[in-house]
């Protein structure tokens, strides 16, 4: 009867050290999780949703990305209202933006790192996310408060989920597998509003998470699609003038 007092023991010390685990060292495994890596390939859809009042909005996005250090870049988003997308590439030298709904390629010096090309300014994102991690944006100067939920099973695979409390007021959830990768990540913004209280709640789950992905050498070149003109700056339609009665 010993022994199996023993053994009881020893499987819930082993079982309580599994969950022992805090939310600041899981967060410090994923930063270092995406910062081990020179190439990250993900694909993921986005839903946003907004509600104000008896209002509501939702909006589905496909997203696809493949980052290569120091500054290669391929990414595309498609939302599912509307016919093509925009992508962005960097072959190391030149930065492409292609806007389909324009039919237009802006081309430009590519910058040296990639967080000079998704970082538009200093500022860095509110969230901890996949890029934020791979560009070395840490974790601790966005939240203010971190828990562990538990574990839950996404996509058959066995994840751990963690509540943040972000400085801009807003709450994320991520759950995030045994080697720190994010499978799912979900923010929650509350706001007053004049046509009464705003929620906006995005959601981002990945269907692909892919370390040091093995890319033909051609991979990060970007051709200009037929039918599409290059421009230095985006040009907008311009709309005819009204007419006066």
């Amino acid at each position: 009867m010993e022994r199996f007092s023993v053994a009881f023991l020893f499987l819930a010390l082993c079982v309580s050290s599994t969950f022992a685990q805090s939310p600041e060292s899981l967060l410090s495994k994923t930063f270092k999780a995406y910062q081990s890596l020179s190439g990250l390939r993900v694909r993921s859809t986005i839903v946003a949703e907004q509600k104000v009042g008896g209002a509501f909005m939702k909006r589905t996005i496909s997203h696809e990305a493949i980052y290569q250090r120091p500054n290669l870049l391929r990414v595309k988003w498609v939302e599912e209202s509307e016919q093509g997308g925009i992508t962005v590439v960097s072959d190391g030298k030149n930065l492409f933006t292609q806007i389909d709904a324009l039919r237009q390629v802006k081309k430009e010096a590519a910058p040296k790192t990639l967080k000079e090309i998704v970082r538009s300014s200093d500022r860095q994102s509110l969230v901890v996310d996949e890029l934020s991690c791979f560009i070395g944006e840490g974790w601790k100067d966005k939240v203010t408060a971190a828990k562990v939920v538990g574990k839950e099973n996404l996509n058959k695979r066995s994840m751990t989920k963690i509540q943040l409390t972000l400085k801009d007021g807003s709450t994320q959830s991520l759950w995030v597998d045994e080697k720190g990768f994010i499978w799912r990540s979900q923010r929650k913004l509350e706001q007053d509003h004049p046509g009464g209280k705003l929620t906006l709640t995005i959601t981002e789950t990945f269907s692909e998470v892919t370390a040091n992905p093995k890319l033909p050498r051609d991979f990060f070149a970007h051709k200009i699609p037929p039918g599409f003109k290059q421009v230095s700056e985006f040009q907008t339609p311009q709309m005819p003038p009204r007419q006066q009665r």
